[in-house]
């Protein structure tokens, strides 16, 4: 919420604000205006009342998503009073809403593999955003609905902050007490993680109650809630907050402010981070800069102590105050890209936001600051099918548009229509892409791939059914950000070697290997469209040994697969070396294994595949390929990890007719050589049923069906390995009489 400043040349955009309702095509503003005419108080907070025919609905009850179980565990906010008496004994649910996934090391920079080798890598990216949807107590960490917002493009980010408000635990649906902080969702977090982004909670005023309520200082000088920020954060495995101060204080609360911010600074572990939002000045009023200057500096440094680690700068900015951020960084000594974050919003005017990017990014030049993203959730959140399973393919268009530009090519980026407009606060042809140039114009792709093993199944974090070894295990609509592979580099990177257009490249929701996605390669095949598919920017040094293994489905047994693995080496980053894959199988999925011994003292930069007609063949034909595995795998024998232990049943939750169960489960987590815990039941039939897939010693299992009238039924927990070798599994028991 931002409110017009009218000694501006226009008026001010909307900042991030409180979590908003559901069902919101519209920016948040004119969501709450019509919210209002329909008889919703609506606060500056963003909390509802609700009046007229609208009274006695719960907003639970209106946002969108499946039902939420019984018992099912959801995300919070916190107030002042929760945030001075939290523990995570206290805290319901806290347990099942802990990231425990590493924080990954990205790789050095590579100009040679990069789609645009001649784009500079200082600039940094803030990238702001709600997570599933923006639902108030439906935020769950998995659930069962495919059609939710899952994000593909963690390359492109250096920071994750969560956008999204929650009431207080205990607060009434029909009027929400909202929490000043609120905490990332752990799938999301663990995604963030695996791909070298530090995701953030967030912090945002006003909100009920009195704001010195959190500034509480001991005699000692520390502070109670941000001793509590720091204890919340490290327990539930998230790195930072974004701060978002953004309504007026007295000027002795901002003091107050300053010297709490100061404090979990100097307390804050080193991986930490804090940005703050350009809203607030030292004084406590509500003044947005549009800039980095000497108002908003000392929210960064103050009196020669270090405060927050970056800003994020409001939107309202022009050439002459992009100049001045830089030139304030300069003076004060300050790394601009590290410190200083331009922001553009999206999520009100979509793909043609008024301020032009180019004035932070100079075609051909050296980005001016780092970019800060607000709202890339409306690639789904706009799409008015978003809640259609079978109509996401929109939301998969927009988002590559959005990220790499209006032709879904990152070596293809750049506006064709854009012009920059007066900003008079009202959308203008927001959904129209070519006005966007994609951040993979401006911003170069990051990679963890820096070490053996690395394993893929294409999966996307959410699905329409699951996949066990190929085969289909449970037809369940499911999303788990936490279940989420590392994607491909470049979405869709695609080149034919000959006259013909080359085949088409993305996901695929029907057919998978492990989980619920694979990568489908299609089209007509001939000698004139051999296609080529740039997928990882890697730095995987070879040492003797290891090798590469492909699993792979084209629905014709025993026949010339038509793939070939490329790499290209850091020594000869232009060239690839390809190695085929061979003939398929008889089954309907076919195992390749390629050594790598040949190369061994090479480093591989990047790697692809290649679908190709036979030699010599001058026909052509439908093709169809299943990538379901992509592995690269150290040298020696792989060994599986031990069956975990204390595999128990913590709790049983049966429905009233018996014919269902909500679960919690628990184990002992095993830090050193698991990946993944898959949760199954056994069938009557003995075959497996997913039931989870998570990183963590806890489990909650929605909805266990009891097969016709057995007494019980056995649950197994089965360790996956980083190269994928799965362990014997611990088994539990439910019992239904």
């Amino acid at each position: 919420m931002v409110t017009p400043d009218t000694s501006h040349e226009s008026p001010e955009p909307q900042g991030p604000g409180p979590g908003s309702l559901p069902h919101r095509p519209l920016d948040r503003r004119a969501f709450l205006r019509l919210l209002t005419a329909a008889g919703v108080t609506v606060s500056l907070a963003g909390t509802a009342t609700l009046a007229g025919p609208w009274v006695g609905t719960a907003l639970a009850d209106v946002e969108e998503g499946r039902p939420r179980a019984p018992h099912q565990p959801y995300l919070h906010g916190y107030n002042a009073a929760g945030l001075l008496s939290w523990t995570p004994e206290s805290d319901p649910y806290a347990k099942y809403f802990r990231s425990r996934v590493p924080l990954a090391t990205r790789i050095a920079p590579f100009a040679a593999t990069q789609a645009n080798p001649a784009l500079r890598t200082e600039a940094r990216v803030m990238n702001m955003s709600y997570d599933y949807d923006n639902a108030f107590f439906s935020a769950y960490r998995s659930n069962d609905q495919y059609a939710r917002r899952l994000l593909r493009f963690w390359q492109y980010s250096d920071l994750y902050s969560s956008w999204h408000g929650m009431p207080v635990w205990g607060s009434p649906t029909e009027e929400p007490e909202h929490g000043l902080i609120n905490l990332p969702n752990p799938a999301y977090t663990d995604a963030a993680h695996r791909n070298g982004v530090l995701s953030l909670g967030g912090w945002f005023w006003p909100r009920s109650g009195e704001f010195a309520a959190y500034l509480e200082q001991r005699t000692d000088g520390s502070f109670p809630v941000a001793d509590k920020l720091l204890e919340i954060a490290d327990y539930f495995g998230f790195d930072g907050y974004f701060v978002n101060q953004e309504a007026a204080i007295p000027k002795a609360d901002a003091t107050r402010l300053m010297a709490f911010l100061t404090y979990l600074r100097t307390q804050a572990p080193d991986h930490f981070h804090m940005q703050w939002y350009d809203s607030l000045t030292t004084s406590g009023q509500l003044d947005y800069q549009n800039e980095f200057n000497e108002a908003n500096a000392p929210w960064l440094e103050h009196d020669g102590q270090q405060v927050n680690h970056s800003i994020f700068i409001n939107y309202a900015w022009n050439a002459e105050r992009v100049a001045n951020s830089v030139a304030t960084a300069e003076k004060l000594g300050m790394d601009v890209h590290e410190r200083v974050h331009l922001g553009t919003e999206n999520e009100k005017y979509g793909f043609n936001p008024p301020y032009d990017t180019r004035l932070v990014f100079p075609e051909g030049g050296r980005a001016r600051t780092s970019w800060a993203l607000f709202g890339t959730h409306m690639a789904w959140a706009n799409n008015p099918d978003r809640s259609d399973p079978d109509k996401q393919r929109n939301t998969f268009v927009r988002e590559r548009h959005y990220w790499s530009g209006p032709n879904e090519d990152p070596t293809r980026t750049g506006r064709t229509e854009y012009e920059p407009w007066p900003d008079d606060g009202k959308p203008r042809d927001a959904d129209n892409h070519r006005k966007w140039d994609g951040v993979a114009h401006y911003i170069t792709e990051r990679s963890v791939i820096g070490a053996f093993p690395f394993v893929t199944r294409f999966n996307t974090g959410h699905g329409r059914a699951f996949f066990l070894d190929g085969v289909r295990r449970s037809g369940a609509e499911w999303n788990n950000a936490g279940a989420q592979d590392i994607l491909p580099t470049w979405q869709w990177w695609v080149r034919s070697g000959g006259s013909e257009p080359p085949l088409t490249v993305d996901y695929d929701h029907t057919v998978a290997y492990d989980g619920g996605t694979s990568l489908l390669v299609s089209g007509t095949l001939g000698p004139e469209n051999p296609t080529t598919v740039r997928l990882f920017k890697t730095e995987l040094p070879l040492g003797g040994g290891e090798s590469a293994r492909l699993v792979l489905r084209t629905g014709r047994a025993r026949q010339e697969s038509g793939l070939s693995l490329g790499l290209a080496f850091r020594d000869a980053p232009e060239e690839f070396v390809w190695l085929p894959a061979g003939r398929t199988g008889s089954g309907d999925w076919t195992t390749v294994r390629l050594p790598l011994d040949a190369h061994a003292g090479r480093t591989i930069a990047a790697v692809a595949i290649r679908a190709a007609a036979p030699s010599g063949s001058t026909k052509r034909s439908a093709y169809r390929l299943n990538l379901g595995e992509l592995a690269f795998l150290p040298a020696g024998t792989p060994t599986a990890p031990a069956a975990p232990t204390g595999f128990r049943v913590d709790a049983v939750h049966p429905a009233t007719d018996r014919t269902s169960a909500e679960l919690f489960l628990s184990w002992h987590l095993d830090r050193t050589g698991v990946w993944y815990y898959d949760v199954l039941r056994e069938r009557a039939d003995g075959s497996p049923e997913p039931l989870g897939r998570v990183y963590d010693e806890v489990h909650y299992v929605k909805s266990l069906v009891r097969e016709g009238e057995e007494t019980s039924t056995v649950l197994r927990l089965v360790a996956v390995g980083r190269d994928g070798e799965r362990s014997e599994g611990a088994t539990a028991r439910v019992d239904w009489t």
